[in-house]
């Protein structure tokens, strides 16, 4: 009985060289995919070195917050201690300040001469002193109104200027004429016999007003008066009123003018009288009018005495 048994698994052996053929073939492909496999997944790293680079990189981005570190000199404040030169402007800003403001409250101060040219767009007015001033000074460039015997009432009356083929007056030419930059006013000599001191007072201060509105932009320098010498006044016979006390009650109202009309104040006075304060008797040929030696000592103040358009203005404002 046991001859005669077989199983079938024994029975069919007889195939299996044929199925276990191809078998062994696939367990060959599968041991080289399993060989390639672990080969192909070194590749790929290679190829996302990019990957890995860029957290690389990211790490180099803390070295540009080095700039930070160079932004963090905002430590720059220390230029704020550089800017330590704010302080040089504000030292020399108060030394600047007084020489940049016009106190009309004072006589212009002495100044660097300037040259003749400075007269080129000026106006003179006033009467004989002024007439000689524009003769014998050697002044060169200026316009003037002037005549002989002119004075503060005659300002808006007498028709004195000849313009444009006719005849004006003072205040009339100011309106119609050309605009200046600088005006010099000397009025006085010829209002001593006024009495008393209020209506001479009174019409300069209006003659101001309309000089300032007829010529806006013009620097008004108000002269005082030169005082005479008595002795040569009484030896030419010269009127009574024509003394150094008239002189000084009209020399008082001139500050008052300069400061109410904010105009410059030139003081003739000291400029051309001696140490006892009257005209020298060599200065003189009548006790009243001045020589040539002396008219050039006239023009020679104001070439020194001279006050900027900016200082004029920042007056004004500061005086409003």
């Amino acid at each position: 009985m046991s001859h005669s048994y077989r199983p079938k698994r024994v029975q069919n052996s007889g195939k299996g060289p044929g199925i276990t053929l191809p078998l062994l073939l696939a367990a060959a492909a599968v041991c080289v995919c399993l060989l390639l496999i672990p080969s192909a997944g070194k590749s790929a790293p290679a190829a996302g070195a990019t990957p890995s680079a860029r957290p690389e990189v990211s790490p180099s981005a803390p070295v540009m917050e080095s700039a930070p570190v160079a932004e963090s000199t905002p430590a720059a404040p220390a230029s704020p201690p550089a800017t330590a030169s704010p302080t040089p402007p504000d030292t020399a800003s108060p030394a600047a300040s007084p020489a940049a403001v016009l106190d009309f409250t004072q006589p212009v101060p002495q100044s660097e001469p300037v040259e003749m040219d400075y007269f080129s767009d000026a106006l003179f007015i006033g009467d004989s002193r002024t007439d000689g001033l524009q003769i014998y000074s050697g002044i060169k460039g200026a316009t003037f109104y002037c005549y002989k015997g002119l004075n503060i009432f005659d300002m808006g009356k007498r028709q004195v200027v000849e313009m444009n083929g006719g005849k004006y007056t003072v205040v009339d030419a100011l309106e119609k004429g050309p605009q200046y930059k600088k005006i010099y006013i000397s009025l006085g000599v010829n209002e001593l016999g006024y009495p008393g001191t209020d209506s001479f007072y009174k019409s300069f201060k209006s003659f101001l007003e309309e000089v300032r509105s007829a010529q806006p932009d013009a620097i008004i320098y108000l002269q005082n008066l030169v005082p005479v010498n008595p002795e040569i006044c009484a030896q030419k016979k010269q009127p009574s009123y024509v003394n150094n006390q008239r002189v000084a009650e009209y020399n008082a109202i001139f500050p008052q003018l300069a400061q109410e009309c904010q105009v410059a104040l030139l003081d003739m006075k000291s400029a051309l009288s001696d140490e006892n304060g009257i005209l020298p008797a060599e200065a003189t040929v009548d006790g009243v009018h001045f020589t040539k030696a002396w008219y050039k000592k006239w023009l020679d103040y104001l070439m020194c005495h001279t006050v900027t358009s900016e200082a004029y203005q920042a007056g004004q404002s500061a005086a409003q």
